[in-house]
């Protein structure tokens, strides 16, 4: 993509989740391990098969409240609060190792039997498969589910909206098909969302903005058709929103252009069409925007102001007409642009930022002239 992947940012919010939660549990007193929980984690273990790092060495004796490498427990109870698991990662067992995790196996559903689970991260190892353990909704106090960057397949539990306390869910870059689930709009308190890089059908629920709470939305490389909820728009605190990637049609709903905190929009490489909003375009706080490899026609509205402030905008291979903004002069910053490959035509205008763009911005356009291409006759 043009503009780049909002998906390569996907740790961060999960990363200071799991820093916190590894702090917090380095320092708290030690709890005798309950015998229950050491027997689910001995199960769960003797599904994966780690035969490079060594990260379960570490897994011996009683108390798997003490030193069982990335897992802690509930200074009171002892009962194991999270199981936290990183094969990229800046951990030093991984450092000494000299290389990323590879890990091989399944998530047993031994998992479900540690009932008293709020963070569970199995994340980055490439090659564990199979599925996600049905039971997995039974774990009524998770809070972050990170199962990122595995071999995973199936489809996500139909009734994952029992995990009502769940806030965030990220299970990006796996093989994982089927539907959204219709109860994932129940998760009202989730505010980070990754299924990105799947094999995700059908449409996204038309009630998706109930989730209210949620700051990234992230559900691009998938092969997800229907058209885009309206209900996206209800949305107050969503700041990125990747639906690049698949088989989305209709328009770009106008109300998005009046979202109060997005800054990030990818729709690139979808099956949209109509028009560009001028809201959108006219958005105070939108910076970066990808619309390219639709079928999008009419003319690019001269919508932007001096308030506009775009590091990013891709408006390529699509069907637009018409001549290039002149109100793009007057934008505060304008970053990369790309217009390429539509059906343009006049004079590019002169000033900022069309001073510092490439030919290859305007490339492949029916009969625009002036810098950076061919003089004007």
């Amino acid at each position: 993509m043009a503009c780049g992947s909002s998906s390569s940012s996907r740790h961060y919010p999960i990363l200071l989740f799991s820093l916190l939660l590894v702090i917090a549990g380095s320092t708290a007193a030690a709890a005798s391990c309950d015998a229950a929980d050491r027997a689910a984690l001995l199960e769960f273990r003797s599904a994966l098969s780690d035969p490079y790092i060594g990260v379960f060495s570490s897994w011996a004796g009683n108390d798997c409240c003490s030193k069982w490498y990335g897992v802690s427990c509930n200074p009171e109870s002892g009962r194991v609060a999270d199981l936290i698991l990183r094969g990229e990662s800046e951990d030093e067992i991984l450092i000494r190792a000299g290389r990323s995790g590879l890990m091989t196996g399944r998530i047993s559903p031994a998992i479900c039997r540690l009932n008293s689970l709020s963070s569970l991260i199995i994340a980055d190892w490439k090659q564990i498969s199979g599925p996600i353990p049905p039971c997995i909704t039974s774990l009524a106090s998770l809070r972050i589910l990170d199962l990122v960057g595995n071999h995973l397949s199936g489809t996500l539990p139909a009734d994952i909206g029992k995990l009502s306390h769940l806030t965030v869910l990220n299970v990006a870059d796996n093989q994982i098909s089927g539907s959204i689930p219709k109860s994932l709009t129940q998760i009202t308190g989730l505010m980070h969302l990754n299924l990105g890089n799947n094999y995700l059908t059908g449409s996204i629920p038309s009630d998706f903005g109930n989730l209210k709470m949620l700051s990234r939305a992230l559900l691009g490389r998938n092969q997800i058709s229907g058209e885009i909820p309206s209900s996206i728009s209800n949305m107050n605190r969503l700041a990125d929103l990747d639906l690049s990637e698949n088989q989305i049609s209709g328009s770009i709903p106008t109300s998005f252009g009046s979202m109060p905190v997005l800054s990030s929009l990818y729709l690139d490489s979808n099956r949209l069409s109509g028009e560009i909003p001028a809201q959108v375009l006219g958005s105070k706080g939108l910076s970066i925007l990808n619309l390219s490899r639709n079928s999008i026609e009419g003319s690019i509205p001269d919508a932007f102001t001096s308030r506009s402030y775009f590091t990013a905008i891709d408006l390529s291979h699509n069907k637009l007409t018409g001549d290039v903004p002149k109100t793009l002069l007057t934008a505060a910053f304008v970053g990369h642009l790309d217009l390429s490959h539509n059906h343009l035509c006049g004079r590019i205008p002169t000033g900022s930022p069309f001073d510092h763009l490439v030919a290859a911005s305007f490339a492949n356009n029916d009969c625009l002239c002036g810098w950076p291409l061919q003089s004007c006759k």
